[in-house]
């Protein structure tokens, strides 16, 4: 009975939210710690994702940090792209230009070709033949330059404005090894080039991070949290903070979920409202195990930012830099 009475009253709160955008009391902005205004693989709206003219418009629209993808090529080149498999679902969903928002699409080989093959399966030089970026819309390829992470090093080293890299590991489990390779050729990268940025690792997979902190331990970590498709009642069960604290990682990172979740928005926020509280209460008992970021991402959406903002995030990846930083202006947020 006790039970029957907790799920009415979780279904009851769950539909009184449904119509409530951003119902805040007392507003909770964080000006004590640093907030991250970070353009989600530079400035896409604008740019071809991933590469230096995307990250320079984005430096240009304020932001100080950034987020990238990382994929391992044959030949061992760390390089700046988001599909490591042109075969999966959101590799194929983005090389049609269902991705919203941004402006450009991949450009991979025809099916069939021989070409169209894994990062991991192509050398650099192929991959910068075959691979590339096509204007929403048109036909042709825009032969943008893609980088290697030694290029995005060498143009980072003189960027004080940047305090924080994301790197979005994109290595898929079954080939979870060449995580090594990426950090082996992070840790040479900042010896020779000495950024003054620090480096945030992402992965979804618990293997790979596991794997990394083996090696580098010392790095900062995220092992990111996306919600569900469906109906989630009881959005705390997809805490970010909880993955984060309980993996002993810095950085908590969520994504806001597509349509697929229903009621996706309400359900986000309502995850980061709890995981504010939880950080705070973290970092206040715990001496081992600190929240330095609570990350959303990818929020694109004005009301959303503002939302999230008021609620106490300290951190948000977005395709649109110069929104966030407009309103990270307005709400005096801390920004060196």
């Amino acid at each position: 009975m006790a039970s029957l009475k907790r799920r009415i009253i979780k279904y009851k709160i769950w539909l009184k939210e449904l119509f409530r955008f951003c119902p805040i009391s007392k507003i909770k902005v964080d000006h004590d710690n640093l907030f991250l205004v970070c353009g989600h693989r530079g400035s896409p709206v604008n740019e071809p994702e991933n590469t230096i003219p995307s990250f320079e418009r984005a430096l240009r629209e304020g932001v100080n940090s950034l987020e990238t993808d990382l994929c391992v090529t044959k030949d061992k080149e760390v390089i700046l792209w988001h599909d490591w498999n042109p075969d999966e679902l959101v590799a194929l969903i983005r090389e049609r230009g269902f991705e919203p928002e941004v402006a450009y699409k991949p450009d991979f080989p025809a099916p069939f070709s021989g070409l169209r093959n894994k990062t991991s399966e192509t050398n650099l030089e192929e991959f910068r033949k075959y691979f590339n970026y096509i204007k929403k819309d048109e036909t042709e390829s825009v032969h943008a330059h893609i980088p290697t992470l030694t290029e995005f090093i060498n143009w980072l080293k003189d960027k004080p404005q940047i305090k924080y890299v994301f790197l979005d590991i994109k290595v898929p489990k079954d080939e979870k090894e060449l995580i090594i390779v990426i950090l082996d050729k992070l840790n040479s990268l900042v010896k020779e080039f000495n950024p003054t940025a620090k480096f945030i690792i992402e992965t979804f997979y618990r293997d790979i991070l596991e794997l990394a902190k083996q090696k580098y331990p010392d790095l900062n970590y995220s092992l990111d949290v996306e919600l569900p498709p469906g109906f989630i009642f009881l959005p705390r069960i997809h805490s970010t903070v909880k993955v984060a604290s309980t993996n002993k990682n810095n950085v908590a990172i969520i994504m806001r979920p597509r349509q697929i979740t229903f009621a996706s928005w309400v359900t986000f926020r309502r995850v980061i409202w709890y995981d504010v509280r939880r950080k705070k209460l973290l970092n206040k008992k715990s001496e081992s195990v600190k929240i330095d970021f609570l990350v959303g991402c990818t929020i694109n959406n004005k009301k959303e930012m503002e939302c999230l903002i008021k609620s106490g995030i300290n951190g948000i990846q977005t395709d649109y830099p110069r929104r966030l930083t407009n309103l990270a202006n307005e709400y005096k947020l801390r920004r060196e």
